[in-house]
């Protein structure tokens, strides 16, 4: 008996870890078609993926999906089903309430928001909008989702996507309140409000650049646009990582930003400023005592070099990882080894 509960136990386990693959592979591929804005093939996508089984995250990365490309009518019939396989899931009953919001369903909107307070009567979101659907206020389309528009909000202009114009015009204490202010708008953001997100970091970044909050807000946005998006944008997590580095020059962040900066580098064939990294890396720590570690960045920072012409300076880094290597054919010996006998 035992043995037949555990095993079942096991297949049940098995089942739920396959049915969380499965979502996070049509996630991935959702995002890709959203950011191709190939919107027609992102929602027969998930319209085909979704299932009574799949998981709540897939139900509100569809449904979230569908509210930003105001297709409300189909994004609400999922909503459905979702709540239907998840009844209890606040994040989808908010995300059904603003839905309802913007189809004009202000009675279907409330009702929604006040289930949501009488499961979690703390859930800010919830009592934000739920004061907005009572007050009759107009919120636009472009308003962040949160649905907060805050005074520090309505004086803010970003500027352009992967530029970073900071500002002085408060001062030092005047931006810690304003950053503090901030960040707590971010903890009452939903998971899937990305765009807020993105928005709230860059008004830190540039509003408040004397703050400990500002550098954070950059590598917290570096995650955004590496982790949050599929296939990563690595432009921006090389325009924000870049603006770091040159606005925080001594950050205790400086030796993960510039990591982040070689993967973003070489994804994007800059090779020249990835040579730059690695020459730079060299000359502050020329000889790791770890033979892994100095025969993969000797490696890559000669391939760096050929890449840029200097082909000279590459034979001598890939001579470099076979005398590390000393005879005992690693991975990055035989990469070394095919390299030169390329050139």
């Amino acid at each position: 008996m035992f043995k037949a509960r555990l095993l079942l136990i096991c297949l049940l386990f098995c089942t739920c870890i396959s049915l969380l693959q499965a979502s996070e592979e049509v996630i991935k591929k959702g995002r890709a078609l959203q950011n191709a804005k190939k919107y027609d093939e992102a929602q027969e996508l998930y319209l085909k993926a979704l299932q009574p089984t799949s998981s709540e995250d897939l139900y509100i990365e569809a449904a979230s999906f569908l509210g930003k490309v105001q297709r409300y009518d189909i994004a609400e019939s999922v909503l459905k089903k979702g709540l239907t396989a998840y009844p209890q899931s606040t994040a989808l009953m908010n995300l059904d309430g603003l839905i309802k919001f913007r189809k004009d369903d202000k009675a279907g909107a409330k009702t929604m928001f006040e289930a949501v307070l009488a499961k979690d009567a703390e859930n800010s979101f919830a009592k934000k909008w739920l004061a907005t659907v009572n007050s009759g206020t107009a919120v636009p389309e472009n308003e962040t989702q949160s649905g907060e528009d805050t005074d520090s909000t309505r004086s803010y202009s970003p500027s352009a996507d992967g530029e970073y114009k900071v500002s002085e015009a408060l001062g030092k204490e005047e931006q810690t309140e304003l950053a503090v202010k901030l960040y707590k708008e971010m903890l009452e953001l939903e998971k899937w409000e990305l765009d807020s997100f993105i928005a709230l970091h860059k008004q830190v970044i540039e509003r408040c650049p004397l703050t400990d909050q500002a550098q954070e807000s950059c590598w917290r946005l570096s995650n955004l646009y590496m982790l949050g998006q599929d296939p990563p944008d690595f432009d921006n997590v090389i325009s924000v990582l870049e603006h770091l580095l040159k606005q925080y020059p001594e950050t205790d962040l400086l030796p993960d930003a510039k990591n982040r900066l070689m993967i973003a580098y070489q994804k994007t064939d800059r090779m020249n400023e990835l040579a730059g990294l690695y020459e730079e890396l060299f000359r502050r720590d020329p000889a790791p005592e770890d033979d892994k570690t100095f025969m993969v960045r000797a490696l890559e920072y000669g391939n760096a070099l050929s890449a840029i012409g200097r082909a000279s300076e590459a034979t001598a880094w890939y001579q470099k990882v076979l005398e590390r290597d000393n005879n005992r054919n690693s991975i990055e010996a035989r990469a070394a080894r095919n390299c030169l006998e390329g050139q």
